[in-house]
This record gives C-alpha cells, sequence and structure tokens, in this order.
C-alpha cells in the first residue's frame, strides 16, 4: 500500500500556512498503513523551508521503522529539480561521503545562495558524533554570515539559536539524527529556519528526567517554553527553547513555532496560543519553527536575554 502526498503549486509563506499543512501531513501519515510514503512534487513551484524540514523528519522517521519512501517531481521543471538536488532532500548533506575536513570548502558555493545544504546531523552523544556537529554547524554559520551580511549581535542570536537548538536534539531526543535547513529570502528581510528531530518528544524527555512531572504535551511545551529544565540547571535554562524563544520573540520581534506530540505552540509579539490538537496528529519529535527578521536592529542586546 502507497500513501501519496501531494505538495501544491504554492502554498503561502504566511507564517502559520506551510505549518498547517506539515501538521495534517502528519495526520495523514498517521491515519494511514502504507509500507511506501511518496512525495509527489510533479505540481509544485514553490516549497517553503518548514514543509521542507518536516518532510525529511517523516522520511528519516519512516525508513527507521522499515517503510519505503520516495519523491517524484517535474523534470521539465529545472529550478525545483536543481534545488532538490542542490540542498540533497530528502535524505540531507550525507558528511561521511564528503571530505569532512574541507566542509568549508564542500560548502563554498552556498555562501552566493539564499539557502543552506538540508543537514542530517548526527544525534548521538559519542565523542566523534559531537565533532560532527560542531564541524558542520560550523561551516553553516559560515555560510549564513555571507548570506544574511549582518554582524554584531543579530548575527550572534541567530549563531545561538541554532547552536541551542541543535544541541538539544543531543542532549534530550533520543533522536538519532537531526534536521535542519533554512532559507534567506532577500526582498522580504526574513529567514525561516526549521529544526526537527523523530524522538522521544518533550514530555517523554521530562518523564525520563523525573522533573517537574508534566501531564501532558501541552503541559511539557509550557514547562519548556518558560523554562523548567530537565537538567540541574538554573531554571531559565529549559531545553536552550527559553531563551532562544525570547531573544526571537521579544528582542528580533520574530515568530516562534514548537510542535511537540499532540501540542503545538505559536508566538510573535502580538499573540501567543498553546493548542491541545487531536489523537490523530501525534508528532513523534520535536519540530521547530522560526522566522527571523534579517534588518539591522542597533537597540538589540543579545545579553539582555541570555542568562537572564
Amino acid at each position: 500500500m502507497e500513501l501519496r502526498i501531494e505538495i501544491p503549486t504554492h502554498i503561502s509563506d504566511n507564517f502559520g500556512d506551510p505549518l498547517f499543512y506539515f501538521i495534517n501531513t502528519i495526520l495523514n501519515v498517521n491515519n494511514s498503513k502504507a509500507e511506501i510514503f511518496h512525495f509527489d512534487f510533479n505540481n509544485c513551484m514553490f516549497i517553503n523551508p518548514f514543509i521542507i524540514g518536516g518532510l525529511t523528519s517523516i522520511a528519516h522517521y519512516q525508513r527507521l521503522k522499515g517503510k519505503k519512501v520516495h519523491y517524484t517531481f517535474n523534470k521539465q521543471n529545472e529550478s525545483i529539480s536543481n534545488y532538490f538536488k542542490t540542498v540533497y532532500f530528502p535524505d540531507g548533506f550525507n558528511y561521511q561521503e564528503s571530505q569532512f575536513q574541507n566542509l568549508d570548502t564542500f560548502f563554498e558555493n552556498y555562501h552566493s545562495k539564499t539557502y543552506i545544504p538540508l543537514i542530517a546531523f548526527p544525534a548521538g552523544k559519542k565523542e566523534i558524533e559531537n565533532k560532527i556537529r560542531e564541524k558542520v554547524i560550523s561551516a553553516i554559520n559560515s555560510i549564513l554570515k555571507d548570506q544574511l551580511k549582518l554582524k554584531g549581535y543579530v548575527l550572534m542570536a541567530i549563531f545561538y539559536m541554532i547552536d541551542e537548538l541543535t544541541q538539544n536534539i543531543t542532549d534530550h531526543s533520543g533522536s538519532n539524527k537531526g534536521i535542519l535547513f533554512a532559507q534567506f529570502y532577500p526582498t522580504k528581510n526574513f529567514m525561516d529556519i526549521c529544526i526537527a528531530d523523530y524522538g522521544k518528544g518533550l514530555l517523554q524527555s521530562y518523564i525520563d528526567a523525573g522533573k517537574h512531572n508534566p501531564k501532558s504535551d501541552e503541559e511539557a511545551i509550557n514547562f519548556a517554553i518558560f523554562g523548567k529544565s530537565t537538567k540541574n540547571l538554573p531554571e531559565s535554562r529549559g531545553f536552550g527553547l527559553s531563551t532562544s524563544r525570547r531573544i526571537l520573540v521579544e528582542g528580533l520581534k520574530g515568530k516562534f513555532c514548537i510542535y511537540s506530540g499532540n501540542a503545538f505552540f505559536v508566538q510573535d509579539i502580538e499573540r501567543e496560543e498553546l493548542i491541545a490538537l487531536e489523537e490523530g496528529y501525534y508528532y513523534k519529535g520535536c519540530y521547530v519553527a522560526l522566522r527571523i527578521p534579517i534588518l539591522t536592529n542597533e537597540q538589540f542586546n543579545l545579553y539582555d536575554y541570555v542568562g537572564n
């Protein structure tokens, strides 16, 4: 049995639209008993990084369960086919087959693009896995520095959020891989970043740590984003999510979303909403979407948020 997931021609880049498309895709996947998952991009003309990151997480998890995943696209649409090839969709960049010590050279062409390669980084805690992750994230930060042409605290904040949220996957998820993807929209002055895993999720992380005892996915998300850690660390740390959320929303006036289990949280400077989802929408792991304004912000000071 095959489940065909048709990707629309175009999904609005309004922050919520690609997120809700991904949530509904999770419902379709969860309700299916398919052995083959087919991503159909034949009509697709534009694809948001929130969807790319989410579909990659689905693909990796289904393959881990022994399912088959493949995709098709209109080969006459050279922009889409070249894009998928360049970003390594859906497997992600294979650092094991590259000249690992020369990643900066290998990634050289991305410095002049508006996106990074799709990264499926190792989420284990072995020393070699930590070294791979650090090397890859360092190379990605170098790409973003050139693409965004930023400096000072705003650039430092982007590096901080990427480092914290990818490290959280290693620290808490139990997933074998983490997913990172980002795209910059120069004419719209923002960048979208998706960071995801297909591990145990926030609720199970708290349960395993024996701390704070949340009773639901909503409560676990609430604890994480408002600073209750699973570690014996100051309460303000909380998975790195609390500080990253404050930096993005309060400091940079951006948009933040996290989806784990049966709960979904979204926030911008004007509103915040924590939504309990029905059982069929269960996401195994943790999915984070960030929309970061790429503007010079002389009033922003990273240290107003880090360590407070």
